[in-house]
């Protein structure tokens, strides 16, 4: 089981990677292009913002759902496993639809949730909610239950090298949306939208095929049972309590940002927010193979395999995410300035601020990870009261003083405190300080060397300093090369680091001849 388990998150790995690319070509064709008219974009950027509801409209019931029926499957019950989906299903449809009828009021009346909007301006807002009101649940609840089915199997894979293909569809489609001189957001946000739809519906018909899977079974369970509400309801209820405050001190910026400034400062902010959510794709990528496995090891009552695994991830990410972070930091000004030009010279500090809160996700993802699937409540709440209390606190001091900076700072200040959290609810099973404390010498001595060194190597390379995609593309390559060759070095410093690299060289070997 073992050996099939990491079978599968090398095939997450590499299909993540390319889906990273993938993503990395969106930043670098599709956000120039809509950049190019400000208001415009802070108005796209704002009315889309308001879809991430779905991504938490389940109510903390589909997470739940995910752990108990992971555990489920490990324990071979399929059909409980099914059931379990379909109630999670049914209350992810309850709540969906209310959001649904919201988002086609606001489509005859979008001045009511953003200032200043010309009339162009309240045509597309009232389009692109009326879009998001018909499409958006469809494509979230098919969305949801099919990546469901395949993370609890780790086979996500799968759904992404479809999402692959669509996602090169959408970013070709730029050209004609965007091209000699038009810009036809409205008609490019219809067409992803349908894409999305359609790509999901194909990863469903993989899954019938190759897993065997019951959809019958599954669209005969949706619906409302006292037996999996009591089941779920406390870890559910601790995850929507953990869902709000999420939501409030992560995703409410841009929508925060457009009623109390406007489009344009909402443009602004929007770069440095893009940026940071593809960031969190890449961290995603990294972590999230392994949020099952806590799961399946917590259901088989497996706490050493699940020491081991939260030991190793700690040891490996931790060099990882202070090395991006502090690469990105340095790289900030030269990727705002090429991304998108110096009319966004504003993002630059913003896309900073921002870049500092990911670093602590080599403790708080795994953290997150373990409190869920061991369900600990306490620091669940935790988090759950003080990211979004600290986000706050932060925004209404500092917003008089610093503007939208603030916003940034105050985000990157509540990770830390999520940062502090994740590690007192760990010292139970590891100890984080020692694990990190064993590569501080090796990352001072490294981040010194990069301190100097990158900054005067993009002041050379990169004389020139307007949009320009293609150095862009060369200024990722040099960070990423920068990155992996320090991270690389810095592994090699340690001896059970050389080891285990060796002995993953060697199968690799074997297999290919």
């Amino acid at each position: 089981m073992q050996k099939l388990y990491t079978k599968n998150y090398i095939q997450i790995y590499i299909w993540r990677s390319i889906s990273i690319i993938s993503g990395f070509l969106s930043l670098l064709i599709v956000v120039p292009h809509l950049s190019n008219n400000q208001e415009l974009y802070g108005i796209y950027a704002f009315c889309i913002s308001f879809s991430l509801y779905l991504t938490y409209a389940d109510i903390g019931f589909l997470g739940a759902g995910q752990k108990y029926a992971s555990e489920e499957f490990a324990r071979g019950n399929r059909n409980e496993e099914i059931k379990i989906l379909g109630f999670t299903g049914a209350i992810l449809l309850l709540m969906v639809l209310p959001f649904s009828f919201a988002m086609i009021y606001f489509s005859f009346r979008p001045e009511m949730i953003i200032n200043d909007l010309s009339k162009e301006g309240q045509k597309i807002a009232g389009s692109i909610f009326l879009i998001i009101g018909v499409l958006s649940p469809f494509q979230v609840i098919i969305q949801r239950l099919v990546q469901s089915i395949l993370i609890i199997r780790i086979k996500d894979y799968i759904s992404l090298r479809i999402d692959i293909a669509f996602n090169l569809l959408k970013i070709v489609s730029v050209f004609f949306f965007f091209a000699k001189g038009r810009y036809m957001v409205v008609e490019y946000f219809l067409f992803i939208s349908l894409m999305t739809i359609f790509s999901s519906l194909i990863v469903l018909s993989i899954i019938k095929r190759t897993e065997n899977y019951d959809f019958i079974k599954l669209l005969k369970s949706i619906r409302l049972t006292k037996k999996y509400y009591h089941f779920t309801k406390k870890l559910a209820f601790s995850s929507l309590f953990l869902t709000i405050g999420w939501l409030i001190y992560y995703e409410l910026d841009l929508i925060v940002i457009g009623k109390w400034f406007g489009p344009h400062e909402v443009a602004i902010y929007a770069i440095g927010f893009t940026f940071l959510n593809f960031l969190r794709t890449l961290w995603n990528t990294v972590f999230s193979p392994y949020a099952q496995r806590f799961n399946h090891f917590a259901g088989n009552g497996e706490m050493l395999e699940m020491k081991t695994l939260i030991t190793k991830i700690i040891d490996y990410t931790f060099p990882l995410c202070i090395l991006t972070t502090l690469v990105l930091v340095i790289g900030a000004k030269y990727i705002v300035l090429l991304w998108v030009g110096p009319d966004y010279n504003d993002s630059i500090i913003i896309l900073q601020l921002l870049i500092l809160g990911t670093g602590f996700g080599f403790i708080t993802q795994p953290a997150s990870y373990y409190f869920i699937s061991k369900t600990k409540y306490k620091f669940i709440y935790l988090n759950a009261m003080f990211l979004p209390i600290v986000f706050f606190i932060g925004v209404i001091t500092l917003t008089p003083a610093i503007g939208l900076s603030a916003f940034a700072l105050s985000k990157s200040a509540a990770m830390f405190a999520g940062f502090i959290i994740s590690i007192l609810g760990l010292a139970t099973i590891v100890n984080p300080i020692k694990l990190m404390s064993k590569w501080i010498l090796a990352l001072i001595v490294a981040s010194g060397f990069l301190i100097y060194i990158i900054p005067i190597a993009l002041t050379e390379i990169f004389k020139v300093q307007n949009k320009n995609s293609f150095l862009l593309a060369i200024l990722v390559l040099l960070l990423g090369g920068t990155l992996g060759l320090s991270y690389f070095l810095i592994l090699l410093t340690k001896k059970q680091q050389r080891s285990e690299m060796k002995l993953n060289f060697n199968k690799i070997i074997q297999r290919i001849r």
